[in-house]
């Protein structure tokens, strides 16, 4: 049995046609995220998987997974939120008193749209003006023809999530390591990167139907990169990667303002982006592959790589050490250990913000929307995590949080 820190198992079963390596030991491996795995690497163009220490289950693919394939992608093998990544900043200002944190918090809620659109307010989270892209505009102007009159459509919907937050486990952490002022930004591409993943999945149901291709499950539908669809979906998920960091550029700016305005001028030591949900063509096995990074990030050439907790925990800040089991990736972050309904079932009643203000963390986020789901018992233990992978990741250093601004 794996011991933290001991490397990873190999995961074996009939059926299997890839190599699979697991970070997690198979005892900690949610059924359902299993079952995933093992369709996965039972792929006919499965090549390898690796499993991180965060893998939890998600749409066809556990998040927290790479995938290695051969001449195919796999459009929910990178998932939905196509692009969605970290922004790590070190400031030369000191820790901030716990007013500066609320107020610091207060302002940047007030200048990035927060949350997800609902039956009542669609326009939630979004802002109400076009922002005019310049990713989308290329993409419209580029591809939109091929969309079937989908891409005037979701330009203007991307136009205005553009240097938005969103839900879910995105979010605006201030932080220190002890010695000062960081921050952290956690976003994606938003709907712009959904319509991409979605809109490429049905591609791929009718790619594997035509030539009678059996799959583990439907989610797992993929394209051959070698036919015109495959080519254009590696070609749009990069416009959707650019897009996501073009939205993270604008919510960094905002950030540094509302920093600034309640500090003083400052300069940033230190910046870091990643992103973890991505393909991208590289050479593992002695074979040219697409490797797919879902909930993962790349260690290649010993990268420095972000690691977030929760945001009542910490965070870390790494530097990649690559491995070929792995196929250069490490995980992105602590993962899920419970789903947001089983959380909001067993914590009923529960006061997440005045908790976190009992622990010195100030949380800001939209009227009606409590954040109980993201607490932090409902993730896995990050230094397990960091633990578990410490053949992939060299801590650089520890960051806890001040305050947060959920969706």
């Amino acid at each position: 049995m794996t011991t933290e820190g001991s490397g990873p198992t190999r995961i074996d079963y009939e059926g299997r046609r890839a190599e699979v390596w697991s970070w997690l030991p198979e005892s900690e491996i949610e059924p359902d995220a299993l079952t995933q795995i093992r369709n996965v690497g039972s792929l006919p163009c499965a090549v390898g998987v690796a499993v991180m220490p965060d893998s939890h289950k998600g749409y066809g693919m556990p998040i927290g997974t790479a995938l290695a394939t051969q001449d195919a992608v796999v459009p929910y093998a990178v998932g939905v939120d196509i692009g969605c990544g970290m922004i790590a900043v070190r400031t030369s200002l000191p820790i901030p008193d716990r007013d500066q944190v609320r107020a610091i918090l207060q302002r940047i809620y007030e200048t990035v749209p927060v949350g997800q659109p609902t039956k009542q307010d669609r326009s939630a989270g979004s802002h109400t003006d076009r922002q005019d892209s310049e990713v989308i505009r290329r993409w419209a102007d580029d591809r939109g023809d091929g969309f079937q009159g989908e891409a005037a459509r979701i330009r203007e919907r991307a136009d205005r999530q553009l240097g938005t937050l969103g839900g879910g486990n995105h979010f605006i952490e201030l932080q220190t390591g002890d010695v000062g002022l960081w921050f952290m930004l956690h976003t994606g591409s938003r709907a712009f990167g959904k319509f991409i993943c979605d809109w490429y999945h049905k591609k791929a149901l009718a790619f594997c139907e035509a030539y009678h291709t059996p799959l583990p499950d439907k989610e797992l539908a993929f394209l051959s990169t070698h036919t015109r669809e495959g080519t254009d979906y590696l070609i749009d998920m990069g416009f959707a990667l650019r897009y996501a960091e073009e939205s993270r550029a604008r919510i960094e700016v905002a950030v540094l303002a509302a920093i600034r305005e309640v500090m003083g001028e400052f300069t940033s030591e230190y910046r870091l982006e990643t992103h973890h949900n991505f393909a991208a063509e590289e050479r593992h096995y002695g074979k040219d592959v697409v490797v797919h990074r879902k909930g993962a990030v790349s260690t290649a050439n010993g990268v420095d790589v972000t690691i977030p907790g929760s945001m009542q925990t910490g965070s870390y800040i790494g530097v990649g050490k690559p491995d070929k089991r792995a196929m250069n990736t490490c995980a992105h972050g602590a993962g899920r250990r419970m789903g947001r309904n089983a959380m909001r079932r067993e914590h009923q009643g529960v006061d997440i913000k005045a908790e976190m203000e009992a622990e010195g963390i100030v949380l800001v986020c939209p009227p009606g929307s409590d954040a109980l789901d993201e607490a932090g018992r409902a993730y896995k233990d990050i230094e397990s995590v960091m633990r578990y992978q410490a053949d992939l990741v060299a801590p650089l250093t520890h960051l806890r949080p001040l305050g947060v601004v959920k969706g």
